[in-house]
């Protein structure tokens, strides 16, 4: 007799803290027609909130691009906070794949992210990390709020309301 199947439990997955003494950086972007979002939370060991950036930008690209100017622009907020310990993460794996084999990427991408990249030469230690959307969802909620706003905002650890919902449920997990 054969058995029934079971489906599979649909686990969420939450964002995780990082060790000790590390940043980490989730950034999420999205283009919509001819403008692209993106947001960018950093949080501490602690799961503190200790800024992030979100805009609106005039520009053309697939969403990969989108990624990478997320990227680009965590790479900068970090290098404006000084934090020498950065973990990077977000939900775009073939960014990740990129990022983790630039030495063998000859794409425009790979050099671009190559160039990009000396923005981190003042740091000690960093990397680039894969999280599910699940865990994504603040960096995804600014990308929303950017777009409503069609601006670009910098916060420290006074975060827009908007997205205080999604931090705490974070948190939570």
């Amino acid at each position: 007799m054969d058995k029934p199947l079971l489906p599979k439990p649909i686990m969420e997955k939450s964002w995780k803290k990082p060790d000790q003494g590390t940043v980490k950086i989730n950034f999420d972007a999205s283009s919509n027609g001819r403008q692209l979002s993106f947001g960018l939370v950093a949080r501490d060991h602690d799961g503190f909130v200790l800024g992030g950036r979100a805009g609106m930008v005039a520009q053309n690209v697939q969403t990969e691009w989108a990624e990478f100017h997320a990227l680009v622009e965590s790479f900068k907020f970090a290098r404006s906070r000084n934090w020498l310990k950065l973990e990077f993460e977000t939900d775009c794996a073939s960014l990740v794949n990129r990022l983790n084999r630039r030495w063998a990427d000859l794409s425009t991408m790979g050099y671009s992210i190559r160039e990009n990249i000396k923005i981190l030469d003042f740091c000690d230690s960093y990397h680039f990390a894969w999280a599910p959307r699940s865990c994504n969802k603040v960096a995804d909620s600014l990308c929303k709020w950017a777009q409503a706003l069609n601006c670009i905002k910098d916060f420290d650890m006074d975060y827009p309301v908007e997205i205080h919902d999604v931090i705490l449920s974070d948190a939570i997990n």
